[in-house]
């Protein structure tokens, strides 16, 4: 009765009112369509949204929830974004009715008509439901143009998670071509001085050899120079001689336990040792905490 007042009222011309309605989705984006009850109800036996009027002690989202609930009985549908503020016109002129169109998200749980309003419901696909509708009836073709704004909103609101997913795994892509630069930059660099490493055990089993009263010899000074600018390189690129001596607790992570027989070539390793590095037979390098050689050592 409160409802057939105000369309009274409206008719009229004494007021402005509003109706507010849904276009409630489901997960796979099928649409719900009410069709009115065959008597007793204006518009009777067409399909509509579900919605009604604005009361004046109510908010809008207060309004659309309780008619909601009290047409279909659905309690948790999610309200989103607001599609289209409509105009109905009367006689060729702007009546003093408004429609405020919603888009709404069902979330589960069993739909359950008032039979004095609705006869039946349908999910069907926009497509399906802008059938339902006659473009010519000023009724329906509300409500098509309402459907219509909806589809053009989800298509909207699909293509801007598509490109955000793209952005996410474009970020991610990047990220993981700079790493993999990283590892490529890092891994010629350890090869790099894994190759100069060789160089530079030979001129220490030179340098460590010379005669004191030879080292002021400028043949010595320049070897000793050369000698200097490979370490460098080394410092240069991250690596660093690992520093442990004789004396040092034997530290597997650093170390490589060997016989007292080895040449410092091709040394046999030995599978049981105690804690002390006895002597170093062959230097170890790390860069960071990655060990790049492993320290020869000769254990007590």
């Amino acid at each position: 009765m409160k409802n057939e007042n105000k369309k009274m009222e409206i008719e009229k011309g004494c007021c402005t009112q509003l109706t507010v309605k849904a276009v409630i989705v489901d997960k796979d984006q099928k649409v719900l369509l009410l069709k009115r009850a065959a008597e007793g109800v204006k518009n009777n036996g067409k399909y509509d949204l579900p919605g009604g009027w604005l009361e004046e002690d109510e908010s809008v989202l207060e309004t659309l929830g309780r008619e909601i609930k009290e047409e279909t009985d659905l309690e948790n549908v999610e309200i989103g974004e607001v599609l289209r503020l409509d105009e109905f016109e009367k006689d060729g002129k702007v009546s003093n009715l408004r429609g405020l169109r919603y888009i709404g998200f069902y979330n589960g749980g069993e739909i359950k008509l008032n039979p004095r309003e609705h006869q039946s419901f349908e999910w069907l696909s926009f497509e399906e439901a802008l059938k339902k509708f006659d473009s010519k009836d000023s009724f329906e073709n509300e409500k098509r143009e309402t459907v219509l704004t909806a589809q053009k909103y989800l298509a909207a609101q699909n293509a801007l998670e598509g490109w955000k997913r793209c952005l996410a795994e474009f970020e991610n892509y990047k990220k993981m071509q700079a790493e993999s630069q990283k590892d490529r930059i890092r891994y010629a660099t350890e090869n790099v001085i894994l190759q100069i490493l060789p160089v530079i055990d030979n001129f220490h089993a030179s340098t460590d050899h010379i005669p004191e009263e030879q080292k002021d010899n400028p043949w010595v000074t320049g070897i000793m120079y050369i000698q200097k600018q490979l370490e460098n390189v080394l410092t240069e690129n991250g690596a660093e001689e690992i520093n442990l001596k004789a004396g040092d607790n034997f530290d597997a992570k650093y170390c490589e336990a060997v016989l007292e027989n080895c040449d410092g070539k091709k040394c046999e390793k030995k599978e049981k040792y105690k804690n002390k590095i006895k002597k170093v037979i062959l230097k170890g390098y790390k860069i960071g905490e990655k060990v790049i050689r492993p320290m020869r050592v000769i254990v007590e």
